[in-house]
Formats: C-alpha cells, sequence, structure tokens
C-alpha cells in the first residue's frame, strides 16, 4: 500500500501540554552548559543569596511579613505567579529561573515593579528569540519578540517605590537614554554576550549566535570592571581636578540596585618623599535614599526621597575639585566599587552573613604631579 500525501507540510512532533513548571534540573538534561551558567549567576541565585535574605529579614522585621510578595516579584518569581507567598516549594527557591523567563509573554518597559505578563496555561511552551527551535519532545516552542529586547530587563530593572514614587531601579531608564540604546546595543549584548554553539546538546545546528546565561557583572566578572571607567587627574589654579568618566557601561555607575551599592573616589596626598600628608574620600558615585524622617541611606523599601544622586550617566562624567594641602607635591586619586554600601554592612555583619566574593574592587587609578 502506499500513502500519498500532497500539500503536506512537515512539523515537529509536539510535546504534552504541562500545568506544572519544571525545575532547572530537567531543562539542563539537554540544556546544561546554559543551566550550569545560570546556576551560578546572580539570576540563578536570586533567592538564595545571603545578602538578600538578610536584606529581606530586615525589611520584614521594619514593615512586617506583607512586604515579601513585593519583594519575590522579582527575586523568586516563580513563586509570586504560582501564589506560593512562602516561597516553599522547590521551583520557587530556584529565583528567577529558566521556566519562569521562557513563559513571559510581555513586559511594560515602565515604573511599574514586576511590570511581566506571565502566562500559565502551558509550562512546556517555552518562548525565545529563536523562529526555527526544534526541540523535538522535550517541550514546544515559539518565537518571542520580547526576549530579544532590553524592554525584557526592565520587569525588574525599572522601578519605583509603590507609595512614594521614589525611583528604586533605574539601570533600564538609564539604557534608554544612553548612546548604546541608540546604536541599537541591548542589555543583552553585554550581559549575556553571544557565541557560536548549540542551544542544546542534542542539537544538530551550530548556531551563530547562543546568548550566555551568567548574566555577566561584578560579581560574577569582577575584572570587567577594569575597562568601565577612567580617571583624569589635572591641576587648575591650584586646585586638584579630578574628571571621572563612565566610558563603556551603557547605564549609569553605579548599575543596578539604586543605593545598595556605591563607588568611591580616593584620594592621597605625598611630599615630595613620597611620604603620605593626607587621605580623603572625594565623593562617593551613587545613589542615596531618604527616609520620611530625612534620614539616610535608607534603605529602598523605605525610600521616601533622594538624598544624593551622584551616579556617573552613561557617556557622560563627573568633575571633582580638592583643595591641595601645604606641601604635597603629587595626588594619586583611586576609583573603587563596592559591590555592598558601607553604610549597609554593620546589619549584614551583625546577621553573620558570608560576604565572601563581595570585597571591594578597584575600578581606575590616576596621578598627578601638583609641583
Amino acid at each position: 500500500m502506499v500513502l500519498a500525501i500532497v500539500g503536506a507540510v512537515w512539523a515537529p512532533p509536539r510535546a504534552a501540554a504541562a500545568k506544572a513548571p519544571r525545575g532547572a534540573v530537567v531543562c539542563g538534561a539537554c540544556h546544561k552548559p546554559i543551566r550550569l551558567d545560570w546556576q551560578r549567576s546572580a539570576h540563578g541565585t536570586s533567592w538564595s543569596n545571603p545578602v538578600f535574605q538578610a536584606f529581606l529579614a530586615e525589611a520584614k522585621e521594619t514593615l512586617g511579613s506583607a512586604i515579601q510578595p513585593k519583594c519575590i516579584a522579582c527575586h523568586a518569581p516563580a513563586a509570586h505567579v504560582s501564589g506560593d507567598a512562602a516561597v516553599t516549594d522547590p521551583i520557587s527557591k530556584e529565583g528567577i529561573g529558566c521556566n519562569f523567563c521562557h513563559n513571559i509573554t510581555a513586559v511594560d518597559p515602565s515604573t511599574k515593579p514586576a511590570s511581566y505578563t506571565h502566562d500559565p496555561t502551558d509550562a512546556n511552551l517555552m518562548r525565545g528569540p529563536y523562529r526555527d527551535a526544534d526541540p523535538r519532545r522535550a517541550h514546544n516552542t515559539v518565537f518571542s519578540e520580547i526576549h530579544t529586547q532590553s524592554a525584557f530587563c526592565a520587569s525588574c530593572h525599572s522601578a519605583a517605590h509603590p507609595r512614594s514614587g521614589v525611583i528604586v531601579e533605574s539601570t533600564y531608564l538609564d539604557w534608554t537614554r544612553s548612546q548604546a540604546a541608540r546604536d541599537g546595543q541591548r542589555c543583552q549584548d553585554c550581559h549575556m554576550p553571544a557565541a557560536p554553539g548549540k542551544a542544546a546538546v542534542t542539537a544538530k545546528k551550530i548556531r551563530p549566535a547562543v546568548s550566555a546565561h551568567r548574566f555577566r557583572g561584578p560579581r560574577s566578572e569582577p575584572a570587567w570592571l577594569d575597562s568601565v571607567a577612567a580617571i583624569d587627574a589635572t591641576t587648575e589654579d591650584g586646585r586638584l581636578k579630578l574628571e571621572v568618566s563612565n566610558r563603556a557601561a551603557g547605564h549609569a555607575l553605579p548599575g543596578g540596585g539604586n543605593s545598595m551599592r556605591t563607588i568611591a573616589l580616593d584620594v592621597v596626598f605625598r611630599d615630595g618623599n613620597g611620604d603620605s600628608l593626607s587621605m580623603m574620600t572625594a565623593e562617593r558615585f551613587g545613589t542615596e535614599f531618604s527616609d520620611a524622617d530625612g534620614s539616610f541611606p535608607a534603605y529602598k523599601w523605605i525610600a521616601h526621597g533622594v538624598a544624593r544622586a551622584t551616579s556617573i550617566p552613561p557617556d557622560s562624567s563627573r568633575v571633582v575639585w580638592c583643595d591641595v594641602p601645604a606641601g604635597a607635591a603629587s595626588a594619586e586619586a583611586v576609583l573603587t566599587y563596592y559591590p555592598i554600601h558601607p553604610a549597609y554592612l554593620p546589619m549584614l555583619v551583625a546577621r553573620g552573613v558570608d560576604l565572601s566574593g563581595r570585597a571591594p574592587y578597584v575600578m581606575a587609578r590616576a596621578r598627578a604631579e601638583l609641583r
């Protein structure tokens, strides 16, 4: 018997729909390199991160347990969309996991916190950047334009405080005003750099660009900061002029987590023998919030206003002037990135938080002869 099929178009077999999301370990069966990258990333540890857990505990002591659902909307979003407010499900504890991100259908790139739209109807339908994906029976796929855009990141990296209206996450907004945005350079291009390879270990096709899922940043690659900023040290009218430039970041410096990080500009003045005469912190770059009483720096969850706004905008610089002490022959300026604002360290230490891997990092140096 001969079967003739006229006008038929072959399509890959479809997987059965699934109501419950899969854990990352399941995804890793075919996407092992991607899973391993993600597992060590800030996204893969967004819930388990001990620093976050300490901040969450501090927020709950101040505002009560009702604050947790607001925090998990971005730090444990699978818990948020499933109603697991206590974050007890193992998949909820995975942080920003595979199934969650690839079930996003839209993002409102505004300052509304957690502005994503999540489709829970079929956890087995993965959305992503490929129009020709063929996962066979592992899961179903559909091309998603939003996954190829910086706006995807706005869902959690652009947010205003729900009561005060203070912008507490501005990274995406900063990017929209950058030359990188005007040139079409996306967040993903820097933080998820692509390289030739296979999207899945079982795939036959070698693609020209498969995005990394380690979400590059100062935590994962501190040396990345080496080329981001520069200091120009000169003298004018007997004063030291320090111009600090943001020369490579597509957003303001420091980026990510307004008020949580800071960059210090320290200056050492030396005499003709090279001995130290004096040391000063000439500036701290970043954002510091104030609470309802005007005290600062305040945690973002009680941000009532902005006490200091000294971040270095993208494609821009800030100038800091210093008086030169008598007898000074030279000055050395050092720019240091602090992944945690020093004001918050006592609380973290008191809570016994492991701060390994979060040491300050020198971003740039400059020297000026004063005589």
